[in-house]
């Protein structure tokens, strides 16, 4: 008897112990997945033993989605997760049967996804100007430095250096002289000079464009015989630079006011490295400088150099969409964007869209018909029902987020955007055939919201960029968002200047009908919402826009006109010259309802300052007399066709109209404009508090830490 109470003992221990050890190794859940800093691909992702990597949650997750019943989350434990490849997301990555698939952080933690390399181990380099140096790699390129998380300053010269002067197509002709700091004076001396950026700035657009070689000063012999040094820069971008005329181009073209006429400074060369907060990248030689603030020791401060351009791609096609994605409580961080630094530099059109390529004829519409976009940093096309909530965007190279052709459906909210260098966020493309006048309905961008989301410093780099540029694409809602410190326009929204709607309505000056085309059906343009939406400190460096900026037509009736209403916009840059509601070339069906401009200064036009008088070289002077003279109101627009309602706004001035009005074929345009209940109010209050309470509302999401919410929720 004993023997068999001892066998059954043990017979019950024995199933205790199996059962304890599948409880201990229990079969991981397959709708919950995670990945952490110390994990390993050869875990089974549970959270007792997670992955390493995004890509193998990615690949994991395709094995088990399909019949999916339920929401199927990849968990990120709190980290830095440094990227060295794009994670691709395709149509195979999607969620099924209506569910999603859900990448974010941890509860209560924050994942940091970011496409940079640490920088250490500095070693002074050059006692007398303070510079420092970091061995960072063979080869590595970047745009953008981070000390401490603040952008740094890519080594530049002085704004509006003396003695250099565009020359189309030559090059920028150069005299050294002593008026220019010793370091830089002589282009001959620079150090890596294919390296070196010209940049200009004027009026709207932007321009960035290669230096490929010097010719000594005083070898080169100008058209007007004069000897001096030259700039030969590079092709395609010197000559995409110089397209932009306003009159018909003499043989060979010269530079107009809207092309390379004038230099505001060079960068990225060890030259002309002299200030604190100062970089530059030697990339043959695998070191990167630095000129640390006083404040800063290079020994414990965190320095961050981005070598990747595009962290997430989410790219479909017309018949496999990428869909039923969704990110939350995640930060992206610590991106770059290298094509400005080819042979194509950065020639803006206008809004991040920008001329490439070798097929541009010069125009006088100050346009091109073929543009290409700068792309985001998280890209997706083709993409359905994806979702980015309380995520935080900071510190990126080009545009935060874009979706592209064929996006549909897709939700932005929650969100703090901040540090950027293009756009924050970009929705639909410009090409003619795709996205204005597409023959296919899986191409048209169509139901997208951004709502509730923080904006803070866009265009840092790219000064030609809105906040938020919405290209062709229907039904859009923008809601309840804030948008401060831009240098350009807060909100952009449509593209063609009228050329690539029915009828082809010239919307630019020196257009002429339909000279891009004949379109008899309207474009995708329709039924797009601008609502709540809190705007100020915009046109921090450019001119020319304003804080909802549009073009072309907004719908294809009144039926489904462009609504924008219950927007409030202040603190425009005093000087900074525009429309606050710019209804510019174009631009029609468009109703705009119980919207707020107060504390907006006229502004002026600024084409840029004359050449110092003591300039040995001096550029054409003419393009700046107009300088200073007074540009701007709360509503207007240049060549706008009409059909715009105004219903109860609150205007800080009394000045309506149009900034250039237009007749054709015996029509004064803009036609059927009409003013209904319209309010003018002192500069500083008269408005009801529940349109200021209204604008903007926004609520900080539990992902996002309430002091970086208010912190970029900047002095209003």
């Amino acid at each position: 008897m004993k023997t068999f109470f001892l066998l059954r003992r043990g017979i019950f221990l024995g199933i205790a112990t199996v059962l304890m050890a599948s409880t201990l190794h229990a079969a991981p859940d397959i709708n919950t997945f995670w990945v952490a800093t110390n994990g390993n691909d050869s875990n089974d992702g549970s959270k007792a033993h997670p992955f390493l990597t995004l890509e193998r949650a990615r690949d994991t997750v395709r094995t088990v989605s399909v019949g999916q019943t339920t929401d199927i989350t990849v968990n990120l434990r709190g980290g830095i997760y440094r990227l060295t490849q794009t994670f691709a997301l395709t149509s195979v990555d999607s969620g099924q049967n209506g569910h999603n698939i859900v990448y974010q952080s941890a509860p209560g933690e924050t994942a940091v996804i970011c496409g940079s390399i640490p920088a250490s181990n500095w070693t002074i380099f050059d006692v007398a100007h303070g510079i420092y140096r970091s061995q960072v790699g063979l080869g590595l390129q970047s745009r953008q430095l981070y000390v401490k998380g603040v952008r740094a300053v890519r080594a530049r010269t002085s704004e509006l250096p003396i003695g250099f002067k565009p020359l189309y197509p030559g090059g920028i002709e150069f005299i050294p002289t002593l008026l220019n700091p010793a370091a830089w004076r002589d282009p001959s001396a620079w150090l890596q000079p294919d390296k070196v950026e010209a940049v200009n700035y004027t009026q709207w657009k932007m321009t960035r464009i290669g230096v490929a070689s010097v010719t000594p000063y005083p070898t080169y012999i100008d058209p007007n015989s004069v000897a001096t040094g030259l700039l030969v820069m590079k092709e395609n971008g010197w000559k995409n630079a110089n397209i932009f005329l306003k009159v018909d181009p003499p043989n060979p073209p010269k530079p107009g006011d809207i092309s390379f006429w004038q230099v505001s400074w060079f960068e990225n060369s060890l030259s002309f490295l002299d200030e604190p907060r100062e970089w530059y990248l030697d990339e043959a030689g695998g070191y990167l400088y630095y000129i640390p603030l006083w404040t800063e020791n290079l020994r414990t401060a965190p320095v961050e150099l981005p070598t990747l351009d595009i962290l997430i791609s989410g790219f479909g096609d017309w018949a496999n969409p990428v869909t039923n994605i969704s990110f939350k409580g995640l930060t992206f961080s610590y991106a770059t964007w290298n094509d400005p630094s080819t042979g194509d530099g950065y020639v803006t059109d206008q809004s991040g869209f920008h001329v490439i390529g070798p097929n541009h004829d010069p125009n006088i519409i100050d346009h091109d018909p073929q543009d290409t976009r700068t792309p985001g940093n998280l890209s997706f096309a083709y993409a359905h029902n994806i979702t980015f909530d309380g995520n935080i965007f900071e510190h990126l190279g080009a545009v935060a987020l874009d979706f592209d052709t064929g996006s549909q459906y897709n939700t932005i909210s929650n969100n703090l955007f901040e540090d950027i260098s293009s756009a924050a966020i970009q929705i639909g493309g410009v090409d003619i055939a795709l996205d204005a006048h597409p023959t296919h309905p899986e191409d048209i961008t169509t139901n997208n919201t951004i709502y509730n989301n923080l904006i803070h410093q866009t265009g840092r780099e790219f000064y030609d960029s809105a906040g938020i540029m919405v290209a062709f694409a229907s039904n859009t809602t923008l809601q309840n968002n804030t948008i401060n410190d831009c240098p350009w326009s807060a909100v952009a929204l449509g593209w063609g200047w009228g050329l690539l709607d029915p009828g082809g309505f010239p919307g630019l000056p020196n257009a002429t009908i339909a000279m891009w085309g004949v379109y008899p059906d309207p474009s995708t343009n329709h039924g797009g919402r601008v609502l709540n939406n809190r705007m100020y400190n915009f046109l921090n460096k450019l001119w020319d826009g304003g804080a909802v900026y549009t073009t072309g037509a907004q719908g294809s009736s009144p039926a489904d006109a462009l609504l924008i209403s219950g927007n409030v916009a202040t603190n425009k840059r005093p000087k900074g010259g525009g429309n606050i509601f710019y209804t510019d070339g174009g631009s029609r069906y468009i109703n705009l309802v119980g919207n707020v401009s107060v504390k907006n200064a006229q502004g002026v036009a600024d084409y840029g300052p004359p050449p110092s008088p003591y300039d040995p070289l001096p550029y054409n002077a003419s393009y700046s007399a107009l300088t200073g003279f007074p540009y701007g109101t709360d509503i207007g627009g240049c060549r706008t066709y009409g059909d715009i309602n105004y219903t109860g706004n609150y205007w800080a001035s009394k000045a309506i109209g149009v900034v250039c009005p237009y007749n054709q074929g015996g029509v004064d345009y803009p036609t059927d404009v009409t003013y209904t209940n319209e309010h003018i109010i002192s500069p500083n209050g008269g408005v009801p508090p529940a349109i200021l309470k209204a604008a903007g509302v926004r609520k900080c999401p539990p992902t996002i830490p309430a002091a970086r919410w208010k912190a970029a929720d900047a002095p209003q």
